[in-house]
């Protein structure tokens, strides 16, 4: 299939801006959906970098080679085709995040669980965007094999991790899923945020564009 439900998106984008990661491996990147907003957010809206030299590494992993297309290596700078178990467990480098954009049902649940561990040994932050629930039933698309869905999910398969935050979702036919962001330490959203556009970034971003304080943050901040 190669894509996705598009009710999260604009969750995930501000997610990723959040963590302002320098390297992103993307795994089962089909169409590419997440190579291309994390390029765009992470690259061009806050600079504009249209040069074709990217600041970030964005890489990823697809196990069909029929998904892959010319612009995929325009978007990202590694793409890897093969089996995404197997990757994981032999790759050498270690990634600010890691996006399994609707992969890990694909596994099965105890492949699956040993997937997200792996990951997390190669990874700062882990983003998962996982159907939850038994009304996901799905078997080869396209003549690919690999869109089986293998396993059946809970939010509590997730909520083991000791840092993790849920957010659950709807799709157009109403069936639940839901995006997680793991980490084996405490999830910070806000310190890249800070570094990038100042230390009280939120509260003057507050003040001006939810109270209508505009002149306050002026003169507070001496802005002129």
């Amino acid at each position: 299939m190669g894509t996705s439900n598009w009710q999260n998106i604009s969750y995930c984008i501000e997610l990723i801006r959040r963590i302002n990661p320098s390297s992103v491996l993307d795994i089962g990147a089909g169409f590419g959906r997440w190579g291309i907003l994390s390029r765009e957010f992470l690259e061009i809206w806050d600079s504009g970098n249209y040069s074709d030299k990217w600041n970030c590494r964005i890489d990823a992993v697809e196990i069909f080679p029929g998904y892959l297309k010319p612009y995929h290596s325009y978007f990202y700078d590694n793409v890897f085709v093969g089996d995404a178990l197997k990757f994981i467990k032999e790759c050498e480098d270690k990634y600010d995040l890691i996006i399994c954009g609707d992969v890990i049902e694909h596994f099965e649940k105890k492949e699956g669980l040993k997937f997200i561990e792996d990951c997390l040994k190669k990874c700062t932050y882990l983003m998962i965007n996982i159907p939850i629930g038994k009304n996901w039933e799905q078997g080869e698309i396209n003549g690919n094999k690999h869109e089986e869905h293998k396993s059946v999910w809970k939010n509590s398969d997730i909520r083991k991790y000791p840092h993790v935050k849920i957010k659950n979702f709807r799709d157009y036919i109403s069936r639940k899923y839901s995006v997680a962001l793991i980490s084996d330490r405490k999830i910070d959203l806000k310190s890249e945020y800070k570094k990038k556009y100042g230390r009280h970034f939120f509260k003057k971003n507050f003040l001006r564009n939810r109270l209508n304080l505009t002149r306050l943050v002026k003169i507070l901040t001496k802005d002129k």
